[in-house]
């Protein structure tokens, strides 16, 4: 539900709410909670959690600052439980007031071994008898999944990740404090970005909470001053992003590089993408067009399947994202959920973006799970993939397709099905064409054509090492990018592609690929050529 409606709820006679926060926005929501309480209900505002010792008043102080002031009258007997004990007190609470409490949704989570009848009881009877009274509790934390018995009871808010106006505007507002803080202590600060490099540093943030980016702002003035002033221009966008990169990959979230080479072959995938490439663009959005929701890239260890889906978001300009779901696995009840779900609505925040998932299928296979984590990863997931408008393209990796869940592989889901199957004979070529161009080497097309054809059972990632072994073949042999045919004969033949040590798989494989989309034109099949033909026999 909208933030903005918590407290409308609250007025209307729903006397507890739950609020999802993202940690480091909890003091902030808190003073946000404390502001609208006084305006809206009259009423004041207590904060607890098992962390404090007592029950505190929250209050806002002459400089707009959060204080919090015990409540003397609070006063908890030792062998109480303290979950029980403040519930049993705002229930004999005389007066006005709204409960903040932080935390206690193991209590009365669902599937939580922490879980207690009793608390999830004395809720149930709060939430009644709290009905009639200007008494009113907000549950406030991380990964909230109330139990059953609750979750018609209790209304779910989320804090949103702040929009790029959002962040602007706290840019400009933070700038401005650190100005004024820097000014009375006689240090000359100097804020020399254009509007354009503003939204590009605004935009460079997104996917960080407000106080993330206050921290990240305060860090690099302190790392910025010198004896002439702090001076806060354009070279601040780069850092921010590493400061972002530090922060997301603790969620199992890394920001991609972009890829530097390019992939060969894969025409049909290649116009596919070209052709919705404009659909992420402001005037594509304006004509209120679907946006594209993804593509499931499926076929055997190898063919490239990854170094693709970071193509795609050079091919679409767009950031590329990278979901490891496996990284995301907690061991805690509702944790794996929480975490995907948090990294999915990150994505939303920085959209439009490309968010790849690699391997997809073993994350989402559920084999050896007992207790349904994968399933409902699955669902966060899907349910992402529908209701999402804001332009996350997702691009799924997965080399057993057999191992997906039948509701994922469906059409509809994604926006196609792509099978990358082993390349033909001329996308071998431009295959060992560009690795071959990356060690400085340059080979005649006799020479590329004559390998192709021999090399039918080839990945793309064994055409690589092909093409590394002879080049590292030549520098042994004191002839430094000066490539031969023999060279590649030699190494060739050390080679034992995948195709051949796991046929059954690979064959598997492409007999489900007459349920997704060739990724690559089919190529009519031309005599193989030897190696040791007239024409390239004097080539060594």
């Amino acid at each position: 539900m909208n933030l903005n409606n918590i407290f409308a709820t609250l007025d209307s006679q729903i006397p507890i709410v739950a609020l999802e926060v993202l940690a480091p926005e909890e003091a902030t929501i808190i003073q946000w909670l404390t502001t609208q309480a006084t305006e809206l209900l009259d009423s004041p505002v207590f904060f607890w959690n098992l962390g404090v010792s007592s029950l505190e008043q929250c209050l806002i102080a002459d400089d707009g600052g959060l204080v919090f002031k015990p409540v003397p009258e609070y006063k908890r007997p030792l062998p109480a439980d303290p979950l029980l004990y403040i519930f049993e007190y705002i229930n004999n609470f005389d007066g006005v007031g709204v409960f903040v409490l932080g935390d206690v949704q193991p209590f009365v989570g669902k599937n939580s071994p922490q879980m207690s009848w009793e608390i999830l009881t004395r809720v149930k009877n709060l939430y009644h008898r709290l009905k009639p009274t200007e008494k009113r509790i907000i549950f406030l934390g991380q990964n909230i999944q109330l139990h059953e018995s609750l979750v018609r009871l209790i209304p779910y808010f989320e804090v949103p990740l702040p929009s790029v106006e959002q962040v602007q505007e706290h840019l400009d507002s933070y700038l401005q404090y650190l100005g004024e803080s820097a000014t009375e202590q006689e240090v000359q600060f100097t804020v020399a970005l254009t509007p354009e490099e503003r939204e590009s540093l605004a935009r460079a943030a997104l996917g960080l909470t407000l106080e993330e980016i206050s921290d990240f702002l305060r860090l690099n003035v302190k790392e910025r001053l010198s004896r002439s002033g702090i001076t806060i221009d354009a070279s601040v966008t780069p850092l921010v992003v590493e400061y972002k990169t530090r922060l997301l990959s603790q969620m199992g979230i890394e920001l991609g590089k972009p890829a530097t080479i390019p992939f060969g072959g894969l025409d049909n995938l290649r116009e596919w993408l070209t052709r919705r490439r404009r659909l992420f663009t402001q005037e594509a959005r304006s004509l209120s067009l679907p946006q594209p929701k993804g593509v499931l890239l499926a076929g055997p260890p190898g063919t490239g399947k990854s170094h693709c889906a970071k193509n795609i978001a050079n091919i679409l300009n767009l950031p590329l994202l990278q979901l490891d779901i496996a990284s995301m696995l907690g061991s805690l009840v509702g944790e794996s959920e929480g975490n995907v779900r948090r990294a999915l609505k990150t994505a939303e925040a920085i959209a439009p973006c490309v968010l790849w998932v690699d391997e997809i299928e073993k994350a989402l296979s559920g084999q050896g799970d007992s207790s349904g984590v994968s399933q409902r990863i699955l669902g966060n997931l899907l349910t992402f993939m529908s209701e999402c408008t804001a332009g996350v393209f997702v691009v799924a990796t997965c080399n057993d397709p057999s191992a997906l869940p039948s509701e994922l592989k469906r059409k509809g889901r994604f926006d196609e099905n792509f099978f990358v199957d082993l390349p033909s004979e001329p996308e071998r070529c431009q295959i060992l064409k560009i690795h071959l161009e990356r060690f400085g080497i340059a080979v005649e097309d006799e020479y590329l054509e004559a390998i192709a054809a021999n090399t039918a059972k080839f990945s793309g990632a064994e055409l690589e090492t092909l093409a590394a072994e002879a080049a590292l073949l030549a520098f042994d042999e004191d002839r430094p990018q000066q490539v031969t045919l023999s060279d590649l004969m030699q190494c060739c033949e050390n080679i034992t592609p995948l195709a051949i040590q796991d046929a059954a798989s690979v064959e598997r494989m492409q007999a489900w690929s007459k349920t997704a989309r060739a990724a690559s034109s089919v190529v009519a099949q031309t005599p193989t050529k030897s190696l040791k033909t007239a024409r390239f026999r004097n080539l060594n």
